[in-house]
This record gives structure tokens, sequence and C-alpha cells, in this order.
């Protein structure tokens, strides 16, 4: 029999950014320059971002390759498929291809943005997943909890950018 470990990883950041800004942004689906790169995790790192599927329709699929997966044992092609986008709540729903970490199945993750009084943005990034041999939900928590972290910093690189050159 199987032992399936059940996970969650959730974080919230505060984007420097007004909110109809970083939703155009994270809305933008089929992109990933605004990725900071910088993940020490064997297999994180995005080599090439593109979209599956027809820009602002639902569902359409983030296809993720990745440079360094030969590193961690992982496929070299992760995709997230957005499977719901709430324009009024500002919310994002989508899926992880299943192993994108090693022993993860039913990725689930939603991103949710609200408007702060001073401009910026707070981001609310959670997921559940399960986790089967030889995975270990403790690690996959802590790989999801700071590619979360890094989502958050590359939003802010992104936009502190674009006000530089403004």
């Amino acid at each position: 029999m199987t032992i399936v470990q059940r996970g969650t990883g959730s974080r919230e950041g505060i984007i420097d950014a007004d909110v109809d800004a970083i939703w155009a942004l994270a809305t933008d689906w089929g992109v990933m320059y605004w990725w900071g790169n910088e993940v020490e995790e064997a297999g994180m790192k995005v080599n090439k971002c593109y979209l599956e599927g027809e820009k602002g329709s639902v569902p359409r699929t983030k296809v993720i390759e990745r440079s360094n997966t030969e590193e961690g044992g992982l496929p070299i092609v992760n995709r997230e498929t957005l499977i719901h986008e709430d324009a009024v709540a500002r919310r994002l729903f989508y899926n992880g291809t299943d192993g994108f970490i090693e022993g993860v199945r039913n990725y689930i993750a939603t991103w949710a943005f609200d408007a702060l009084p001073d401009g910026r943005t707070k981001m609310h990034i959670s997921s559940v997943f399960d986790v089967v041999e030889p995975g270990n939900v403790d690690y996959v928590r802590m790989v999801v909890e700071a590619v979360y972290e890094m989502i958050f910093k590359g939003f802010n690189q992104h936009f502190a950018k674009q006000k530089s050159a403004a």
C-alpha cells in the first residue's frame, strides 16, 4: 500500500505595485521574465517559459522548461494549468505537473491579490498537495514556500526596474 502524506504551503508578501499592475502581470500566464531565477534547489531554475492555449482563456497552461533538473532527478518540463481566474476577487487557481518535486501529486495552488491603501498590493499564495515515497512532505513544503518567497521578490524586482526606468 502506498503511503500518502498530505501537505500545505502558504506565504503572504507585499508587492510594491498597484494591484491592477500586478494582476495584469500575474494573468499574463505564459511569461516569467519577472522571475529572479535565484532558487538554489536543484531542478528549480527556469530556462524557458511559454503559453499553451489562448491568452486570456481558461484553462491555459504555463509551460516551464527547467535547466538544472539532472541534479535533482526532476522532469525537465513542468506545466502549471490555470483552471480558474476571478478578476473581481483577483484570485487565480492552478495545478502543477505531478512529480515537479520528487513525490508530489495533486498540487493545487491559489494566488490572491489585495489592494493596500498606500498603493501597494498584498499577495497571498497557498497550496495543497500530496506526497508519495520517496518524497518527503516537509521538504516539499520548504521548497514551495521558498519558491513563493522568490515570486514576491521577482515581482518586486520587476516593478522596481519599471519605476527606475520611468
